[in-house]
């Protein structure tokens, strides 16, 4: 919906299927993108923890793709010099980390979001390149809301349109 919204059908196709099964539709090493909000929590056998709707379970938890396999499947899909960009929980950066040097996808900006100034972060955002040279920078924190619980001058232009 968003996609016919924004006049995009043009440039965007969604692909409806396990991102396990990319080699039926792009070629090894073909994209110069890819970009990920992926499940942010491990499934440890506990199904009470899982949502009741098997939706919202496949895209919280790790249940049909662990985080190792969404960073090699990017891994194999970018070309030399592609751009990787995911979105997950700061208590798993060093896993995240790893695992993006164990499949040549060279951190490089990493960035906190907190809801508030005074909150710990909920949020990681962190980019990569493939075979990029070893070199990150730890960018501001990206803070969501101020004192009075508005939206920060940040986010409030990010809502701006496109000039």
């Amino acid at each position: 919906r968003n996609i016919q919204l924004n006049n995009l059908s043009d440039q965007i196709e969604i692909i409806n299927d396990d991102m396990k099964n990319w080699k039926k539709y792009f070629n090894h090493g073909s994209q110069d993108a890819v970009i990920t909000n992926p499940p942010f929590f491990k499934f440890n056998g506990n199904e009470e923890l899982l949502n009741d709707l098997d939706q919202l379970t496949l895209a919280r938890h790790e249940i049909s793709i662990t985080l190792e396999e969404i960073i090699q499947t990017a891994s194999c899909l970018l070309k030399d010099k592609g751009y990787f960009a995911m979105v997950h929980r700061p208590d798993r950066m060093l896993e995240i980390l790893d695992l993006m040097n164990k499949y040549g996808l060279s951190p490089k900006r990493l960035r906190f979001c907190h809801t508030k100034i005074d909150k710990q972060a909920k949020i990681l955002l962190v980019e990569g390149i493939k075979f990029g040279k070893n070199s990150m920078t730890v960018l501001p924190p990206l803070v969501a809301h101020d004192d009075n619980g508005n939206y920060s001058k940040e986010v409030l232009q990010m809502f701006e349109p496109i000039k």
